[in-house]
């Protein structure tokens, strides 16, 4: 038996599916068939409020993972019941309505977008994977319309196939899916990471007795017994194996580690992975990269990790092994605010491009808030030790996470950080000197479900999902949806209003593209893969094109010839 391991998404979902190449070096690792399935559609796009900067300062305050669930509620129920979806009929026109508006879109693109969704899982995802009886789909908070729609053809289908969710937004929101269990669109959810729980399930094993997995009994009653942290030094390397990278920009990633040292309130990555955090060796590390650029020859490779320098002595072992490799290859990861210049500029040996650091706040108050463990004083001194080593920094931070006194002091603090910055130079090898390497990435707050700061807004600023208006004639259907969906937290309110945190971000963004600060690592990357494809396709179209008319210039030189 062949297990099938499915992500399904849109083509500007570029979160690279280290969780699938991972589960796939396992399972094959333990002798089971396996056969990866990357859908990416190219017939419709994300919401532009998810990935477009500007459409981002409309601010939405749905929770994370939870934004499409009034819209999947009777979508599945008409699939599962036989009925064909017409979102043109019903409760539809309402609840698309109130979906488009909290997405600032028409709800004309809200509508186009699901019909692609549903047509694209009707009639690729299900024709590619109806053969299966084993099936383990990947969740973020991207895919999970793509991932309920087509479980819901294959259970129509064939009811007695067994579908398994994971990844990021299982574990982050089981409580929320759940209802999806208990509706029998899957068989378990598997919470935390996969390997272990997704090998027993191929063994067929009982989902009742994985630890790991929550699954229902035919009494509808929820078992689920906590899953077993893995010696990371025990598994393969990511396998990317039906993985096309050319479709992530040709990027790979991989892992050292598993979980994080810090409980940040407003991030849940600490408990993606069980409580305890875990590395791998060095040895293993460096044999991952090897292997994964002797196999896929990636142009960039992504750590997709929460920090690589929690132990600097081991952080300077990796350096070193990396350097001594002579790889050729560059990495972006994240980093803690900790590391001294003599190994900032190692790191830069190594091939470390992008330091990926969450500064959050340049107010120790907000720092406190935030329970970081870090303090304005270590934030500065990162900037410069990596800057100074040529290591492009991306200084993420947070607004709106505090009272307004304090976010606007944290802001002024931002401005005049950036400012101070914008004024200094970076002396490269040649003797030149270079505006730095920062780019400051500010973001609103969003409630993640398994956050601490979750966890204390649950019970106060969270709201279950409401319609904003409902049609006469379709109260009753929209109010039994209500219903349903009562016990799960939708949207959320922030400590400022929405408009006072956009005017915020602005005055950090408009700062920072004025100072000219230098354009490095991925982000340099992603625009030279991106003009360079672009000049590839058309000098691909050029080609095609003197090609048709030296076509049609044979074939009339043949008709002048054959003529009397």
């Amino acid at each position: 038996m062949t297990i099938a391991l499915v992500k399904v998404s849109c083509i500007n979902d570029r979160l690279i599916p280290l969780g699938l190449a991972c589960l796939q070096a396992f399972l094959r690792q333990n002798s089971i068939p396996v056969k990866v399935f990357n859908f990416r559609t190219r017939n419709y796009t994300l919401p532009k409020v998810v990935f477009d900067p500007l459409i981002q300062l409309n601010l939405t305050n749905f929770i994370v993972n939870h934004q499409d669930l009034p819209l999947l509620i009777p979508i599945t129920n008409d699939i599962l019941n036989n009925r064909e979806v017409n979102l043109a009929e019903g409760a539809y026109p309402d609840i698309l309505n109130d979906y488009s508006s909290r997405m600032f879109e028409s709800p004309e693109t809200t509508k186009k977008r699901f019909e692609s969704t549903i047509n694209y899982c009707k009639n690729t995802v299900l024709e590619a994977l109806k053969g299966f009886t084993t099936l383990g789909f990947s969740l973020n908070y991207l895919n999970i319309s793509e991932t309920v729609i087509s479980s819901c053809y294959l259970k129509l289908h064939n009811p007695d196939c067994k579908i398994v969710w994971g990844g990021p937004s299982i574990t982050q929101s089981f409580g929320a899916f759940k209802l999806f269990l208990k509706n029998k669109m899957c068989d378990g959810l598997v919470i935390g990471e996969g390997e272990q729980p997704l090998l027993e399930i191929a063994q067929g094993k009982k989902l009742s007795e994985i630890k790991g997995v929550m699954s229902l009994d035919g009494n509808k009653e929820i078992y689920y017994l906590v899953g077993v942290q893995l010696d990371l030094d025990s598994l393969p390397t990511p396998d990317y194996t039906d993985i096309p990278l050319d479709t992530y920009y040709n990027i790979a990633s991989t892992y050292r580690s598993r979980g994080c040292t810090n409980r940040c309130k407003f991030c849940a990555e600490w408990k993606l992975f069980g409580p305890r955090f875990r590395t791998r060796s060095v040895e293993k590390v460096v044999r991952d990269v090897e292997k994964i650029v002797a196999d896929h020859n990636p142009g960039f490779m992504l750590f997709g990790e929460s920090l690589i320098n929690d132990d600097l002595d081991y952080f300077e072992r990796l350096c070193d092994a990396l350097i001594e490799k002579k790889l050729n290859i560059k990495f972006g990861t994240h980093f803690r605010a900790n590391i001294t210049l003599e190994l900032a500029k190692k790191a830069k040996l190594a091939g470390f491009e992008d330091a990926w650091v969450g500064f959050e706040a340049f107010s120790d108050e907000d720092l406190l808030q935030m329970n970081k463990g870090t303090s304005v004083h270590q934030n500065m001194e990162t900037i410069e030790t990596l800057t100074q080593a040529g290591v492009n920094v991306v200084a993420m931070l947070v607004v709106g996470f505090s009272n307004l006194d304090t976010e606007l002091n944290n802001c002024e603090n931002v401005i005049n950080t950036i400012k101070h910055y914008s004024n200094q130079k970076r002396i490269t090898e040649n003797g030149n000197q270079v505006p730095l390497p920062i780019q400051f990435r500010p973001a609103p707050m969003y409630l993640v479900p398994s956050s601490f700061d979750y966890q204390e807004k649950i019970g106060s600023a969270t709201k279950p999902w409401s319609c904003k208006d409902i049609s006469r004639k379709n109260r009753a259907q929209i109010k039994n949806i209500e219903a349903e969906l009562s016990e799960i937290p939708y949207t959320f309110e922030r400590p400022i209003p929405n408009q006072k945190v956009v005017q915020l971000i602005r005055q950090i963004q408009e700062t920072d593209r004025n100072v000219g600060f230098t354009t490095a690592g991925v982000a340099k990357y992603v625009i030279d893969f991106v003009m360079e494809e672009r000049r590839q396709n058309r000098k691909a179209r050029k080609t095609q094109r003197i090609g048709i008319s030296a076509q049609r210039f044979n074939d009339t030189e043949e008709i002048n010839v054959k003529e009397p």
